[in-house]
């Protein structure tokens, strides 16, 4: 219900913000690549609102500016931390997450002015290329941020006597909402309805299990920027009180904080304060985490010989027996550094030595992976961007056999990480290569069967996507149909199917189609309808055109996106033009898509 105080003034604060052409740029620049970063993917790459962003753009401006904008369920998902304990991460609706973005492009600017530090590090998802001399540090990427945050570190041990090492204690979780709200709030002038709208969005998206009511405590996490600048942004008045108290030596990132003082006194009251002010706020400092370090200790904790080391190796190298010999080295060196575990940054090395390897592209970590997979789940994606690096052989193929063998899963990602790897390998179409195949998805089923968990069924749904004939997805599907109906992110990734099994099926496929479009959900309706418009396509658009082939080619060529082409050359016209065949031919090398492409699309 409208009040006058909407129609007359946050009505215009809205209409100015939400645009259509800004929500469209947002989208376009921003969000589509942000969802695609995510852990969990989208089987068609959620390019049905992604080819309609305009229309979506003035849909999502009228419903704003009509008062009827509803945030919609988010995917919720677990990864797990360590010893089985799982963190729950949220991932919303293209549309909410569109929404997000705006309003922290909007508000961004505006909260940054007021951190008092710029020893202060977030994440921030720019999408601007400035020219050099207007870049600052708020426009650089995770990677260089963590190197300036590392430099910080290094400056800090040589001029400082004492290091104090800390963070907080389940920051996301501790966090009073009203209180983030009150601080933002006071940060950003004149834009009540803006931090309204977003708060209703955070409230929306929260956790929420076995119908417990909204607690007003924990922030969701995203890995999405607003959430991340709202964490950022509630701990300015911590950098205050830590730059007038060190003389501005201190650096943090969001909640991993490193402070150099000279006495252990100094170190002492230091502490003390920032737990003071944290508790004001309903937070704390993490006791078990906080140490302080001498020099030599800093040393030690923060690997500074191992990274010293690190970085002296020549990738550049190309004599066989130098880089054997290298990697000899490397593996020595890695063996020795796996047996000491006590340093805070132990991790990090482990993963800048899995790096090495893969730069190298040596198969030496080979033998020692699926234990390193099971038992430190940190690493998990290095370790597969190791293999990856690799590429499928006899010594990777049997590596990934024994992850999946040996794995003890206990959150929802490192199966479909697992499964995403073995789908970007291009595997030839071979007996053994098929043999590989079925035990891996023989080992994907028993872990389904045991655990009962609906983002298991997802894994196979990815696999089966790319490796196993229409027929097959079909019984698969059919025969799974009590798990995947109830299951709003499963019932879009089975519709999305469907434009690989249309070829197939023509008739049996429009008819689940349409079934699903008369659900009445208006997400299923809308994937739907895309599916169906795009096997009755004449011509390929400028927008498909520069999906499907774009100037820089993909390699590999991303699985969702292989599925919108099966969709659009369903349509007889599209897949008997000469001009489509040819770039079909130019883009697509993976033996199992030029396979499926040979035998149900005539394309040779």
């Amino acid at each position: 219900m409208f009040t006058e105080r909407f129609k007359r003034i946050r009505k215009d604060s809205l209409d100015k913000i939400f645009e259509k052409k800004t929500i469209a740029i947002t989208w376009r620049k921003i969000v589509k690549d942000q969802l695609r970063r995510l852990d969990i993917k989208d089987l068609y790459d959620y390019y049905d609102f992604n080819y309609n962003i305009d229309d979506r753009a003035l849909e999502l401006r009228t419903d704003i500016l009509n008062g009827n904008y509803q945030v919609l369920q988010p995917l919720i998902y677990r990864i797990e931390k360590k010893f089985g304990i799982c963190r729950h991460l949220i991932i919303p609706q293209p549309v909410d997450s569109l929404v997000l973005q705006i309003i922290t492009e909007t508000l961004s600017s505006e909260i940054i002015k007021n951190q008092p530090s710029e020893n202060s590090f977030y994440s921030q998802d720019k999408h601007n290329v400035h020219k050099p001399h207007e870049i600052d540090e708020y426009g650089l990427n995770w990677r260089q941020l963590w190197k300036k945050l590392q430099k910080q570190i290094y400056k800090f041990n040589e001029e400082k006597e004492l290091l104090i090492v800390t963070d907080l204690s389940n920051y996301y979780d501790s966090m009073d909402i009203g209180q983030v709200k009150k601080v933002i709030s006071h940060y950003v002038d004149g834009k009540d309805v803006l931090i309204d709208l977003l708060f209703k969005i955070i409230e929306e998206v929260s956790w929420k299990p076995d119908y417990l009511p909204y607690s007003g405590r924990g922030l969701p996490t995203s890995n999405l920027e607003g959430v991340r600048l709202l964490a950022h942004s509630f701990l300015f008045e911590l950098d205050s009180i830590l730059k007038i108290k060190t003389n501005n030596s201190f650096t943090r990132w969001m909640d991993d904080i490193v402070i150099g003082v000279d006495t252990r006194l100094e170190a002492i009251e230091t502490i003390s304060s920032a737990s003071d002010v944290l508790k004001s706020r309903g937070l704390a400092l993490n006791i078990a985490k906080t140490s302080i370090y001498s020099a030599i200790e800093g040393r030690y904790h923060f690997q500074i010989d191992q990274n010293n080391y690190l970085d002296s190796i020549d990738f550049s190298i190309t004599n066989k027996d130098e880089i054997r010999k290298k990697t000899d080295e490397l593996l020595k060196s890695l063996k020795q550094h796996l047996k000491d575990v006590k340093p805070k940054y132990w991790e990090k090395i482990t993963k800048r030595y899995i790096t090495a390897f893969g730069r190298f592209k040596s198969s030496r970590l080979l033998p020692i992976i699926s234990n390193l997979y099971n038992e430190i789940p940190g690493i998990r994606t290095n370790l597969l961007i190791y293999l990856q690096e690799l590429g499928f052989n006899r010594g990777t193929k049997t590596a990934v056999l024994k992850i999946i063998e040996d794995l003890n899963v206990y959150d929802d990602i490192s199966l479909f990480q697992v499964c995403e790897l073995v789908t970007k390998w291009e595997i030839p179409d071979t007996k053994e290569s098929n043999i590989f195949l079925d035990t891996f998805e023989e080992n994907l089923i028993k872990v389904s069967k045991r655990r009962k968990m609906p983002f298991d069924f997802f894994c196979i749904l990815w696999f089966q996507a790319k490796y196993r004939h229409p027929d097959e997805i079909f019984k698969f599907i059919n025969r799974f149909e009590n798990i995947w109906r109830t299951n709003p992110f499963l019932r879009r990734q089975v519709i999305a199917l469907m434009s690989r099994l249309l070829i197939f099926d023509n008739r049996k496929s429009l008819d689940f189609l349409r079934s699903q479009i008369y659900s009445g959900n208006t997400q299923t309706i809308a994937l739907s309808t895309q599916i169906i418009k795009f096997t009755r396509i004449g011509v390929l658009d400028k927008r498909l055109v520069m999906y499907l082939f774009p100037k820089a080619k993909q390699t590999p060529y991303p699985l969702p996106k292989f599925l919108i082409l099966c969709n659009v050359l369903t349509s007889e016209k599209i897949r008997q033009n000469p001009l489509v065949i040819n770039k079909v031919k130019e883009y697509i090398c993976d033996p199992f898509y030029l396979k499926w492409l040979k035998s149900f699309y005539n394309i040779k």
